[in-house]
């Protein structure tokens, strides 16, 4: 079949090319045949033209009918349709079959099993001879098909020659449906020889004569008389027989009629023709008594047919009928001009945005059509009461009259606020008047939910609502955003777009989101309330940033984070931070129609996460109210500089306090937030009341070795004073009870200055204290009141050797011993030693450094005293025998605190002189060590040292290897040594002085150094 139908596809296009160029084909045949058969087959001139001549004749033929190919389908798939629809016959035959018995089973008989031998037999030559019809019928198709081509033709033929019977039926009856139209048409052939004569001789014989005579015509006077009559007998019956309905009450009689006023409808003009009380009313003339229409019918075929149609219902029914059909005709008309008139307006103004209806006696006019939501229209038609019996009093309420439904988002409104003029009919003012209804319910609704917000119930906004019945352009919903932002929402009456004024950028967003709203009444206060918050936070934001803030953006919590944090009513939040902050904290704002409040935020610690971990925006932990008074609802008034530096005052304070609480929470050290703070503080905020049991306390000192400090078991009271304004760090001040002192508190003050002030009589204290924002104060405050501590202790033990002191404070401490010796010590923190200096001139300058090894080994500022009262004579005479010589020939090499080595040069000598405990006191041991190398001293040298060595003196004694001698007394006698060795001549020239190891000839005074070092000992721990 396939190959039939590209064949003949093949011809047909043969045919086509044909038909396009015959004079082209006639040509080739012509050249080809003369040349394959000679001339006897040549085509002569005359033929030629001819054949031109037909191939434009069948040039210009109709087009070739129509070739019908719809409804075709391959003989391949009819031919696999019937292969699954057998194979599928089969299997169910064969699960048909099987579910027969045919072997004797559970008692049945042989008969039985015949039987359904029998049925399986049956059901499948059954099956075999469907299927075999079917297959008959494909072969049949099969043989049509080699004819395919053939009877694609007729098939063409055959619906073209359908189609051309369809027409010409077609035609039959339109010819025989024209000419029973016409028939109402036709006029009887004119009578023109009556005519000739009527108008040539002014009669004509052929027309009847009745013979009346007319009438003599009436005087005035009888015409008055007779009007006067039809007066009096119209009032007469009107008054007297009539059953005048209730909307005829109000006529009137005069000029022989009687006329009837329908308010807002209409007047008609009735009158009688005869004197009989039982005869009818005649029509005489009808005005409508509304606008927009004519005053009066024109003359014409709708007046003869209202004319003809009252007075039969006059002659029925009387006034009745006449006032039914009268009014049902106002009615109808009235709806015609509503539905004109809606028309004009879709057509013009309202273009686009209105779409009319007329459906059966009423006009639907639907406005708003391109806003979002339900559909919202208005239904003009006649309402008539259904059931129920009818009063004579209800009977002006159950007459139909001119109704209209409202219908809002597709549900009724049951109490229409619209008043339809049916004096003066306009669509656009009912429109108006609907539309400025809806307009505000949608302003009333969201005014009453924004009501039930606390800013506005509690008035700190403002909100009001201005109505209009007829022009919802002049409805408007003002309201207060901020103190300085107010906006005002009017929708256009036309398109019920809803606009913010005045416009932004900011309202405009706002704008589109409220014409997107499918209900606005239900929603637009929720809009409100974004646009509020948005516009409160960016007038925040750029007054903060005016004042040194800065606006953190990385952080976007996304709306259950806010509600979690911050309350359900927040709609937005913007976060600050000032640069000296810590950055775990920030500040923060937050709008909501619940009012505005301001937080303080710490965010997760992104310490120790994974890169893209810590690359994400940090995550809010906790917020916490910044409790200010008077700014809880900062909308009522604009924020200003001295409001912000409240809210950071208190802000810092909270977060100080927070971290206070949190450290001393975890160290278990009990503490409350009790009373308000200082009166001269800028915040509200508690007092932080501490309690340092000893044991705990020490927990913040690094020094394990640290004693249990004076000020622990103590109440230590913490205030919040403000922030520096240089710094923006957090300024407190600590207040500590102790026991009292002897100490000269007033003295002190002077002294110390502002950094701490004590009380003269009880012993307590205060100092103030600056930590930036973000760290917690108790470090800072232990290691304070540890240093303040040192500096009590330093001072008692000063006045108690009558020591005066030069200058104090807290980082340093300066004193004068022995009436021109100064000492300056410098405190860095309580974990670090205190830095020993001492002033240019001052003996103790050589044992600096030992005097520092003394501080770091916390040996105690009592020691320190001892010790320099100690080694004082023993410096001066160091430094007055150094004085004494030139040329470097004497240094003192100093290895203790208690322990120093002299060596002369020239000529050489050593001693060694050490401090010793004796029972009696200290004693500072001079002993004279052996030269090197075996060397002898000078005689006269050696004689005198032998005399000191065996001499004995006030303030001192010779031990024969040795002198004591005591600590006033060691400057006498270091000076009498080295008179000695002044006198004394040069015996050698000078030399370096190197310190060798003592020789294995002198056991003794090794064995009796290391007893000194032990003796030492015993006075360092003193």
């Amino acid at each position: 079949m396939a190959d039939d139908t590209n064949g003949r596809h093949d011809r047909e296009r043969e045919h086509e090319q044909r038909d396009r160029h015959p004079s082209v084909n006639g040509a080739q045949e012509a050249k080809h045949s003369g040349q394959v058969n000679g001339d006897i087959f040549a085509i002569e001139p005359s033929q030629a033209k001819l054949s031109i001549a037909m191939g434009d004749r069948i040039g210009q033929l109709p087009p070739e009918i129509e070739h019908i190919t719809f409804g075709y389908l391959p003989f391949s798939d009819v031919i696999t349709r019937l292969i699954h629809e057998t194979f599928n016959g089969l299997s169910d035959c064969i699960n048909e079959m099987s579910e027969l018995q045919t072997l004797p089973a559970n008692g049945a008989t042989v008969a039985e099993t015949q039987q359904a031998n029998v049925l399986k037999k049956l059901r499948l030559l059954n099956f075999a001879q469907e299927r075999r019809a079917q297959f008959i019928k494909i072969l049949v198709l099969s043989q049509w098909s080699q004819q395919v081509e053939s009877i694609s033709r007729v098939i063409d033929m055959k619906v073209w020659l359908d189609g051309k019977r369809s027409l010409y039926e077609d035609a039959c009856n339109w010819i025989g449906e024209l000419k029973r139209i016409l028939s109402s048409e036709r006029m009887p052939n004119p009578d023109l020889k009556t005519a000739l004569e009527a108008l040539s001789l002014g009669k004509a014989p052929g027309l009847p004569d009745l013979g009346y005579i007319p009438p003599e015509p009436l005087s005035p006077q009888q015409l008055l008389k007779a009007i006067r009559g039809i007066n009096t007998q119209l009032s007469f019956r009107l008054h007297l027989h009539e059953t005048i309905p209730r909307a005829f009450r109000d006529f009137s009689v005069a000029n022989g009629r009687a006329t009837f006023r329908v308010s807002d409808e209409f007047e008609v003009d009735l009158s009688i023709a005869d004197d009989d009380l039982s005869s009818q009313f005649y029509f005489i003339d009808i005005r409508f008594t509304f606008k927009p229409t004519p005053a009066e019918l024109p003359q014409g075929h709708l007046r003869n047919e209202i004319e003809q149609r009252v007075n039969e219902l006059l002659s029925r029914e009387g006034l009745e009928g006449c006032y039914r059909f009268l009014h049902e005709f106002v009615l109808s008309h009235k709806l015609n001009v509503f539905r004109q008139q809606a028309h004009r307006l879709s057509q013009e103004r309202w273009s686009e945005h209105l779409k009319v209806e007329a459906v059966r006696r009423s006009v639907i006019i639907q406005y708003w059509i391109s806003r979002p939501g339900g559909k919202n229209w208005i239904e003009i038609g006649i309402r008539r009461r259904k059931g129920g019996r009818r009063s004579w009093f209800s009977q002006a309420e159950d007459e139909p009259h001119i109704g209209l439904r409202w219908f809002r988002a597709g549900k009724e409104v049951k109490e229409v606020p619209v008043t339809v003029n049916l004096g003066e009919l306009s669509v656009e003012a009912i429109l108006k008047q609907t539309i400025s209804a809806h307009t505000n319910l949608i302003f009333k609704e969201t005014r009453t939910k924004l009501k039930e917000r606390d800013l506005f119930r509690r008035k700190i906004l403002t909100v009001k609502h201005t109505r209009s019945a007829t022009e919802s352009a002049d409805s408007r919903l003002s309201i207060q955003l901020t103190a300085s932002q107010a906006c005002t929402i009017i929708q256009e009456p036309v398109t019920g777009r809803l606009a913010l004024l005045p416009p932004s950028s900011l309202r405009s967003r706002a704008e589109r989101e409220l014409n997107s709203l499918a209900s606005p009444e239900k929603e637009a206060a929720s809009r409100i309330a974004q646009l509020r918050a948005i516009a409160s936070c960016d007038e925040v934001e750029n007054t903060v940033r005016c004042h040194g803030w800065e606006t953190v953006n990385t952080i976007r919590p996304h709306q259950e984070s806010l509600r979690q944090h911050f309350g359900n009513d927040t709609l937005r939040a913007s976060f600050f931070r000032k640069r000296a902050w810590n950055a775990q904290w920030l500040l923060a704002f937050t709008a909501s129609l619940a009012g505005d409040v301001w937080w303080i935020v710490k965010l997760n610690d992104t310490t120790g996460r994974s890169e893209a971990a810590a690359a994400l925006a940090p995550s809010v932990q906790a917020a916490f109210e910044v409790p200010v008074s008077g700014l809880r609802a900062p909308a009522s008034k604009e924020l200003t500089g001295s409001d912000l530096l409240r809210i950071e005052c208190t802000a810092v304070g909270l977060i100080s306090q927070y971290m206070d609480t949190r450290q001393l929470h975890r160290e278990s050290i009990p503490h409350k937030l009790v009373g308000a703070g200082l009166k001269q503080s800028s915040s509200e905020l508690p007092t932080l009341f501490v309690h340092f049991p000893g044991r705990r306390a020490q927990k913040f000192q690094r020094d394990s070795k640290s004693e249990k400090l004076a000020w622990s078991s103590q109440n230590i009271k913490i205030f919040f004073k403000g922030v520096d304004a240089a710094t923006s760090s957090a300024d407190h001040l600590v207040m500590a009870q102790k026991n009292p002192m002897a100490l000269r508190s007033h003295s002190l003050n002077a002294m110390i200055g502002e950094c701490i002030k004590f009380h003269p009589t009880s012993g307590a204290f205060a100092f103030p204290l600056s930590i930036p924002v973000g760290h917690s104060n108790i470090p800072a405050i232990l290691d304070r009141l540890a240093r303040i501590q040192r500096l009590r202790d330093y001072i008692a033990t000063l006045q108690a050797l009558r020591l005066p002191t030069n200058n104090l404070s807290l980082d340093h401490l300066e004193f004068t011993y022995a009436s021109e010796c100064r000492a300056h010590i410098s405190f860095t923190s309580i974990q670090m030693p205190p830095q020993l200096s001492f002033h240019a001139g001052n003996p103790h300058l050589r044992i600096q450094d030992q005097f520092m090894r003394l501080f770091r080994e916390s040996k105690g500022f009592h020691l320190f005293i001892q010790c320099l009262e100690l080694t004082l004579p023993l410096m001066r005479a160091f430094a007055t025998i150094e004085a004494t010589h030139t040329a470097n020939r004497i240094v003192v090499l100093p290895r203790s605190l208690y322990w120093y080595r002299i060596c002369y040069e020239d000529p050489p000598a050593r001693f060694e002189v050490k401090l010793r405990q004796r029972r009696e006191g200290s004693k500072w041991f001079v002993q004279p060590l052996a030269l090197q190398n075996g060397e002898k001293r000078h005689p006269p040298i050696q004689d005198q040292l032998d005399s000191l060595l065996k001499g004995r003196c006030e303030d001192w004694v010779g031990l024969g290897r040795g002198v004591a001698a005591s600590v006033e007394g060691v400057e006498l006698l270091l000076k009498r040594i080295d008179d000695i060795f002044q006198i004394a001549p040069s015996v050698t020239e000078p030399a370096p002085v190197t310190e060798s190891a003592p020789s294995d000839k002198e056991p003794e005074v090794k064995s009796q150094e290391r007893k000194m070092e032990n003796d030492s000992a015993v006075v360092v721990l003193d």
